[in-house]
């Protein structure tokens, strides 16, 4: 049996998930192994379980080979500390159903702390509405706790200000503006 290739070690969202005290009773289970789904790292053969187009159903992905895959999950992978992507898997399906992921920014404020920013939370619109963004979220949180990340933000639509209000992110007063500059990007 071939070894899976995680982008990080499984124990570190096992240690997450133990931490994560906003699992509840009536939740669709994604952390015990006999169960359909299953909350795992990010691996290098998930391109070929639709990886790609699930983040299309996000945003534009653009024409993503299996090389183009294998070599930006390998520079995440060597950049160890720093990508975290989770993946709700159908195991039945065999393809990913929901994602997330916490990028982990070193700094030397906070006594050279480190901070964590949320990102490219999707689900699949077949899937839709059975708690998994929630999942992935809440996973993402504490993942950041066991990171001991001093604080994680994520930028959002308007629309689902609410939705991330309801798991505990909040605006921070006078600090409320997302700026950005977007660079034409080259096609491959």
């Amino acid at each position: 049996m071939m070894a899976v290739d995680y982008l990080f070690d499984p124990r570190t969202l096992a240690a997450a998930t133990a931490a994560d005290d906003t699992t509840r009773p009536d939740q669709l289970s994604v952390d015990d192994g006999s169960c359909k789904y299953r909350l795992r790292p990010l691996c290098s053969t998930d391109f070929g379980r639709g990886y790609v187009d699930l983040l299309a159903q996000l945003t534009v992905t653009g024409s993503v080979t299996q090389q183009m895959y294998s070599n930006t999950f390998e520079v995440m992978k060597k950049n160890s500390g720093t990508y975290y992507i989770i993946v709700v898997e159908d195991t039945e399906e065999n393809c990913i159903v929901a994602s997330g992921s916490l990028t982990i920014e070193k700094k030397f404020i906070h006594l050279c702390g480190q901070r964590g920013r949320i990102e490219d939370i999707v689900v699949n619109s077949n899937c839709r509405g059975q708690r998994f963004g929630k999942i992935v979220v809440q996973r993402l949180i504490a993942l950041s706790r066991v990171l001991n990340c001093y604080k994680i933000s994520l930028e959002c639509k308007d629309s689902n200000v609410n939705w991330y209000n309801s798991m505990g992110f909040v605006k921070e007063p006078g600090n409320s503006n997302y700026m950005q500059i977007k660079f034409e990007k080259p096609s491959h």
